[in-house]
């Protein structure tokens, strides 16, 4: 199998610590964590950080497109939930959708990125 062009971008412990600092930033800054269920049924089953730090690492393997961010996604899904999230990986329509919302750009990200981590991080 050929090597993707992001792939070797990031070791599963970049993921692990960026998720950690990313998780506590949201912690101290108090972040409102979205209500997961809805009174119709099933809000949103992927909570709202995660989608963000979806965005993080798409950043820095400089993916260009929702295609290739929801790859990146499943192929580090593992590192990206830890254990706190215990379901399958987001389908691609759901995830474009959700980055939309937050408006993440593939190619340029959101801001809330260039807030919280440095330039170097991103690298």
């Amino acid at each position: 199998m050929q090597e993707s062009r992001t792939e070797g971008m990031v070791s599963k412990e970049w993921i692990q610590a960026t998720r950690t600092h990313f998780l506590d930033f949201l912690r101290t800054t108090g972040f409102p964590a979205l209500p997961r269920h809805g009174e119709r049924g099933l809000l949103c089953a992927y909570p709202e950080w995660l989608i963000m730090l979806i965005g993080v690492l798409a950043v820095k393997c400089k993916e260009k497109t929702y295609v290739g961010i929801h790859r990146l996604s499943t192929r580090s899904w593992q590192e990206l939930c830890g254990q706190d999230v215990m379901l399958p990986p987001i389908s691609e329509s759901q995830l474009r959708e959700r980055l939309k919302k937050i408006c993440f750009k593939p190619g340029t990200g959101a801001g809330y990125i260039y807030q919280m981590f440095s330039p170097d991080h991103l690298r």
